[in-house]
């Protein structure tokens, strides 16, 4: 049954902080009562390649981090934000290396990060750490080609100029953008099914079997939301989708492919562009869509990079602000729809608007 949309707007009349890079930067605690595990797995796709250069290509690999609800111990080691990236060596995360998932737990889903072009797993780890800390496994997934991949021998990827955007495109028609990415959404979507794969095996040995695989959550960026859709139309095993400025692919937005709840999250200077998009995906469902224009957000507001390195993203919003409201919005959505507890999204699910202020 087809129920009302929710149109989250988030009104911040903050106070925007001059913020600049330290020594140090330790990412925002996790607020989940769950001690919080991770760890980092290389798998190789022996069916599919990877283009290396122009002229050579090898076995494609790809690299998930998990983190997870772990069993507290004093003696674990402190897990580094980036181990091989030179460029976050003086960031620190809030999660730990070599953990055992904790015994509390039976059952629990699992939920996908499928990164943006050119951004890499680990910016995520605010968001990751929080889902966590709330029970729910993760896993942030690098796709060789679409995103910045750093492998275990130190190699870089850098992502493919094949899949960067021609200059002016995004003005439309957007049926051009459309076809545009259909190559890199089948290469993410492969990636994303390759790797579910790869985790089902992991699951009985490093997590005890605790992952519930029949109940997936996939949050997608920018156009790692495109391809989060593509799985979502075709896994009958993803039963929530969430999006940041990523809209899925054309045939599932009008057609109806995806039936169950989505939310759909846009910065407030992008939507106004992009709402024609959002309505083909909006008119044509067939479950719950939430569409939440987040004010003064920018495009990277999702990922740690602007509260890492606040000079390099000017944008209106304050950068802790903008992970805490986003980490909230996921938590609340998938404790909603993957595991049953009632919360804002069905408190809310009537409302044509929802105002929420920074003291709400």
């Amino acid at each position: 049954m087809i129920k009302n949309i929710v149109l989250a707007i988030f009104l911040l009349t903050l106070t925007i902080k001059g913020f600049c890079q330290t020594d140090t930067v330790q990412l925002i605690k996790p607020t989940g009562k769950y001690f919080v595990g991770t760890s980092i797995y290389e798998w190789t796709d022996e069916s599919r390649e990877m283009k290396i250069r122009p002229d050579f290509s090898q076995q494609r690999v790809i690299v998930t981090q998990f983190w997870f609800p772990a069993k507290p111990d004093s003696t674990l080691t402190k897990a580094p934000y980036s181990a091989l990236s030179k460029d976050y060596q003086k960031t620190f995360s809030n999660s730990y290396l070599r953990a055992s998932i904790t015994e509390e737990i039976d059952k629990t889903p699992l939920i996908i990060i499928v990164p943006g072009r050119g951004t890499e797993r680990f910016l995520y780890t605010t968001i990751a750490e929080e889902l966590a800390s709330q029970g729910f496994i993760v896993a942030s997934i690098d796709m060789p080609e679409i995103g910045y991949v750093i492998f275990q021998d130190g190699f870089t990827l850098y992502p493919s100029d094949d899949f960067k955007t021609p200059s002016g495109m995004m003005g439309g028609p957007y049926e051009l953008v459309d076809a545009f990415f259909e190559r890199p959404t089948e290469i993410g979507y492969q990636d994303l099914i390759f790797s579910i794969e790869k985790i089902t095996e992991l699951n009985t040995a490093a997590f005890a079997g605790k992952m519930e695989l029949n109940t997936i959550g996939v949050f997608g960026h920018s156009l790692g939301g495109r391809i989060a859709g593509e799985l979502t139309a075709k896994s009958e095993n993803v039963k929530a989708l969430a999006t940041m400025e990523g809209i899925p692919p054309r045939d599932v937005r009008y057609e109806g492919k995806i039936v169950v709840p989505s939310l759909m999250m846009c910065g407030s200077g992008t939507l106004k562009y992009a709402v024609d998009n959002y309505n083909s995906f909006i008119d044509n469902r067939k479950n719950t869509v939430y569409m939440s224009e987040l004010v003064d957000f920018g495009h990277n507001s999702v990922t740690d990079n602007p509260y890492i390195y606040p000079k390099n993203f000017r944008y209106e919003i304050n950068s802790k602000k903008a992970l805490e409201i986003s980490r909230t919005l996921l938590t609340d959505f998938f404790k909603e729809y993957l595991i049953d507890e009632t919360g804002f999204y069905e408190k809310n699910k009537n409302l044509e608007f929802v105002k929420m202020t920074k003291n709400q």
